[in-house]
Formats: C-alpha cells, structure tokens, sequence
C-alpha cells in the first residue's frame, strides 16, 4: 500500500509539472537538431569518399578496386588493399580532428566572458555561419571530384571556415547557456534530458537515412543537402531566435527586489562609505540610517552630547546597551554590498575590454578558481574533469571507429550506418524512459543517474573490446543503454550550483579543455589503432573503458561531498 501510494504521488506530480515552463522559449532545441542530422547524414559519405579518393589519387589503384572496397565480400587482395589504405587514411582523419580544433581551443578561452557579457544570439549565428560554408565547401570539392582528379586532402581544407569561426565549441557553451537562462532548479533538468533526446534523435533519424540517400543521389547531392539543411538553420537563428541573457537579467533583478522585499519589486540601495566600515560609536535614540539614501545632517551640540551619553559598551561602561537587532542587520549588510560593489565593478572592466583583451581570462580564470562554500569548487571540477574524459573519449574513437568495423567485420556503408542509429536510438530511449522511472519514480539524484551513465560506458567499452562477432557490436549498444544520462546530469549539477552569472565561464572551462582533446585523443588512439591494426584492432576501446572509469571515479567523489554536506545539497542536487 505504501508503494502504491509512494508510485501515485510521483506520477500525480509528474502530471502537475508545469510543462509550460519546461517548454518556455523552445528555439536552440531545433536548431541543435537540425545541426546533428547534417552531421550524421553526409558523416560516414564524407568518410567513405575519403577513402575511395585516397586509394584511387594517393595510392593509384584503378577505380574498380577501390569501389569494392565497400563491399561486405570482398576478396583477399581487395581486404589486403583496405589494410593499406588504413594508416594513410587514419592520419587524413587525425589531420582534419586537429584542424578544427586549433581555432576553438584558442576561442574557449574567450567565449564564456562573450557569453556572460555580449549574448549567446551571436556566438549561436557565427558558429552555425561556419558549418554552413565548411558543408557547403565539402559538397563542391565532392562534385568536382567527379570530373577532375583531386588530391583527398582538399577535404581537410574543407574544415577550415567552422574551426575559424568557433566551431563546436562556440556553438554548446552558447547553447547550453541559452537553456541555462531560461530554467530554473525544477525545470533545468528535463529541459536537458529533451534536448539530449533531440540530440539522439537527429544523430539516428541522420544515420537511418544516410546509405539510403547516398545510394539515390550520390556523395556529392547528400554533403550538399546537409549544407542546405544547416543553412536554413543559421537563417532561423538570424530572424527568430530571440537574445536569453536579457530574459535571465530580468529575471535575476525581479527575484534579487522580491528578495529584498520592497515595494513594487523596488528598493533604495544602501550607500557605502568609508565611515560606515569605521564605525566606533552608535546611539541608542539615534541609530544609524540604515536603509535610506539621505545624507545625515550635522548633529547640533546637544546631539553630540546625548550621542556620547548612549555610545557602545565598553569596559567602563558595562552596563550600557543598544539595539543588537537593528546593528547586526546593519553589519551583515555590509559584506554583501562590499561583494556586490566589486562584482559590478569587475563587469564594467571587461565590458570596457577588447574582444580578445586578457581581462576575459582572468575573469574566466578568477571566477573558476574562486572558493565556493560547501566544496562546490571541488565538485564543478570533478564534474567538469568528467566531462573533459568524456569528450576526449569520443575525439578519439570518431577517428578510428569507422575504419574498425571495416577492418574487423568488412561492413559496408549501409552496414556502419545501421549500427549507428541503432547506436543513438538505444541511448535515447534509455534517456527518456531511464530518467523518467529512475528520477521521479525511484527518486535517485542526478548524481547518482551520472555514476550510473559513466557504469554503462565502461561495460559498453568493454564490450566492444572483447567483441569478435558483429552481433557482439549490438549487445555493446544494450549494455551502453544509459550512457546518454551523462551528459545532461553532469550540466545540471554544474548548473545548480553556480550562479547564472558564471554559468558562460564555467562551461567555457569544459569547452577550452574539450577543444585541446583533439590534440591528445586523435594522436593517441590513431598510434594505438596503427600499431594494433594487425593484431588485435579493439584494443583502443579497453582505453576508452579506463578513461570512463575515472570519470566514474570523480562522480563518486561528487556523490561524497554531497553526503557530507547533506543539508546544503539536499534540495540543489536531489
């Protein structure tokens, strides 16, 4: 009875939800839709035309070799051909990882000042310019293949116009703190789990069409159609997409005046000064004016001396007394405004700065390292070092997945495309349902479902380490059922805990070390796939399995801190 009762009460407030609000300003989510289905669609094209190229130009095989390379039956010598093809494409692929990430590692050290003080409107308009020129770019050097010879490094050259412009990078802190800006606590996190289930949602609806528009157009006419698709999306966000900053602001001034309690939402500040910080004597009859703006007039001798009669206690006057209430209001105003004075005077000095002046790192760097009560600077770390893993997971594995299963499993494009969208279907469900049973019917906390995610992608990795059939493939996928939760608990943790007004500098933290990745995961996990390349090609994903296991590590000690501060993080991490 009790757990009927207890199931009841969960879906009765799951059905109270105001929806409205989780929904409120629905502009980034499809645009990020939009984004990750061109991604998706012309991806493994993009690849594959890569490969052809390298075999034909670079390698001078005669172009019915190099087609059957994507052929499930190939014969010995065309398998032979595909093994040296590999390391040359492989560094084609590392080349192109580290070219669009030079410019956004450089720009990460800016954009969450941008953010914070010029809006997220133009960050979103730039980047989404720059991956319509780099699609549009790729389309015309595909087309022109077909009639001209060229050199597969021209696809490189393609990456050019999104790294220059920002790139991924620019493109989430931008994103993620739209979203940030238009939430609060309640609906912070499904607001997340939806936009992840989007994510998943234009990743497999991209894969599930990609072979099949490719086998009725060809490579050119499906790069190209992903350009217009972006295109489109940048238009969106030209005319519609309204500025969030503005929307936050107001919002943060309209709680800040209910806070404080005065009328129509308006109250007077309390002015500072030097002799307010020196205080040496207060009257009984005459406190000081606390609360008004009015200078105090120039006491009369009589004043002066009925003040002298009513000063502070002291050891020659024990028994005297004086209003302890009204002055301990008085001093526990002081700080704040002292805290607040210098936060408006650190914004008008980077407002004041270049674009590229160094005050928006220091202020970046300043507002990272700050201590924070209750641990939550550990904890923004640990999470933020979580996430860095994660992303330095999947900058390596993109560079070396697509040319494992060719080499292990001989699949064709059709094949790698189906594994892919079963791949993000998978997660997505597990996002939508897992989150919705294990949140609100099972009660777990967003860092708990976080080391459940992090759990999932070890067992996952693992499993496609030890995997020697294709089905083996698949059951990685089931196992990796929760992975997705990750990503969307770790940004609400981070979230929750830090005032919107640095939310810009702390994504921008995860997005500066998530634009040097490249420069580590690519080489790496290019190096591991070459040398194991013709003994045992997996071996990368046992990598990937201890790299999660240390995020699961830090999660944990998230989980701990939470624990031992139990009843600050009671209501801001349950």
């Amino acid at each position: 009875m009790v757990e009927k009762a207890s199931n009841a009460f969960t879906l009765e407030k799951l059905r109270n939800l105001q929806w409205q609000k989780v929904f409120h300003m629905f502009y980034v989510e499809p645009v990020v839709f939009m984004l990750l289905f061109s991604h998706t669609l012309s991806g493994t094209i993009q690849r594959n035309q890569v490969i052809y190229q390298t075999c034909t130009v670079i390698f001078h095989y005669n172009e019915s070799d190099c087609k059957q390379l994507d052929s499930k039956n190939a014969s010995s010598e065309i398998n032979a051909i595909e093994t040296e093809v590999q390391p040359y494409v492989a560094n084609l692929f590392l080349t192109r990882t580290l070219l669009e990430s030079i410019v956004p590692a450089f720009c990460g050290l800016f954009i969450g000042s941008w953010s914070d003080h010029y809006g997220r409107k133009p960050l979103l308009t730039v980047s989404m310019i720059g991956f319509s020129l780099s699609f549009l770019m790729m389309a015309a050097i595909c087309e022109l293949s077909s009639y001209y010879v060229i050199n597969p490094w021209w696809y490189i050259l393609a990456a050019v116009p999104h790294s220059l412009l920002g790139g991924n990078c620019v493109f989430s802190v931008a994103a993620f703190c739209f979203i940030s800006d238009i939430t609060d606590c309640k609906s912070r996190p499904y607001r997340m789990i939806f936009m992840e289930s989007l994510f998943f949602i234009g990743l497999t609806s991209g894969s599930l069409l990609s072979s099949f528009v490719y086998a009725a157009a060809g490579s050119a006419a499906t790069i190209g159609l992903s350009g217009c698709i972006v295109t489109f999306a940048t238009i969106f966000i030209i005319f519609f997409v309204p500025e969030s900053l503005h929307f936050r602001q107001a919002l943060e001034a309209k709680n800040a005046a209910l806070a404080n309690g005065g009328k129509d939402g308006k109250e007077k500040d309390v002015p500072i000064t030097a002799c307010d910080l020196q205080l040496d004597r207060v009257a009984i009859d005459c406190p000081p004016n606390f609360m008004g703006d009015e200078q105090p007039q120039k006491p009369s001798p009589l004043e002066k001396n009925r003040a002298v009669s009513c000063e502070l206690p002291t050891p020659a006057t024990p028994a005297m007394s004086f209003d302890e209430d009204l002055l301990a209001k008085y001093v526990e105003r002081l700080p704040q405004k002292a805290e607040e004075k210098q936060r408006k005077q650190a914004e008008e000095r980077v407002e004041k700065a270049g674009l590229f002046s160094t005050v928006h790192i220091k202020d970046m760097i300043s507002t990272c390292f700050k201590p924070r009560e209750h641990n939550a600077r550990a904890i923004i770390w640990l999470v933020t070092l979580a996430m860095f893993l994660s992303i330095f997971v999947f900058d390596g594995v993109m560079t070396v997945m697509y040319l494992f299963v060719r080499e292990k499993f001989h699949w064709t494009v059709r094949d790698y495309t189906f594994f892919e969208t079963v791949s993000h279907l998978v997660p997505m469900i597990g996002a939508l349902i897992g989150f919705l049973i294990l949140r609100k019917v099972f009660r777990l906390s967003v860092v708990t479902l976080a080391l459940l995610a992090f759990f999932s992608e070890i067992v996952k990795n693992l499993a496609k380490g030890f995997a020697t059939m294709p089905w083996h493939m698949y059951l990685s996928v089931a196992l990796g059922v929760f992975r997705s939760i990750s990503g969307p608990m770790c940004r609400t943790i981070v979230s929750n805990i830090v005032p919107p007004s640095d939310l810009g500098k702390i994504f921008s933290i995860k997005n500066v070390l998530q634009s040097f990745a490249p420069f580590v995961a690519a080489p790496l996990y290019t190096f591991i796939y070459k040398r194991s390349l013709t003994t045992y090609p997996g071996l990368f994903n046992f990598v990937s399995s201890f790299l999660y296991l240390l995020s699961f590590v830090f999660i944990g000690c998230v989980l701990r801190i939470k624990y031992r501060h139990k009843q600050h993080y009671a209501k801001v991490l349950k």
